[in-house]
């Protein structure tokens, strides 16, 4: 299974700030991508955008199940140390996005010109 956090990068410049304005289609990001073992049907797409926050959120060792699975992997797979994942980020799987709220999560529906 194959997730993609995407660290919103806020463009004070033109006035949007990624963890007050929310995700906007176009927004920068850093993007860091992880696989895990098996196909994770068991969890659905928001589900594991949950698991993702918490383990990007936790710390010393987040829980176990999908959150300690997936923070175990960002330790061995990511390029570097990671900010926490907030308002404004992104995390696709299943070949869905979810955008993290104040709140929860929103699912972004694909955008003209946008790949898979």
């Amino acid at each position: 299974m194959i997730i993609t956090l995407g660290f919103t990068e806020s463009d004070r410049d033109a006035g949007y700030i990624s963890f007050s304005d929310g995700y906007q289609p176009g927004a920068q990001q850093q993007l860091v991508t992880i696989t895990l073992e098996g196909d994770g049907t068991q969890y659905d797409a928001e589900e594991l955008a949950e698991a993702a926050f918490v383990a990007s959120n936790h710390p010393g060792e987040a829980p176990t199940g999908p959150a300690r699975t997936i923070q175990l992997a960002l330790a061995e797979q990511a390029p570097g140390p990671l900010r926490s994942l907030s308002v404004g980020d992104t995390v696709t799987v299943h070949d869905q996005m979810w955008a993290c709220e104040n709140s929860g999560w929103r699912r972004i529906d694909p955008q003209p010109g946008d790949t898979p």
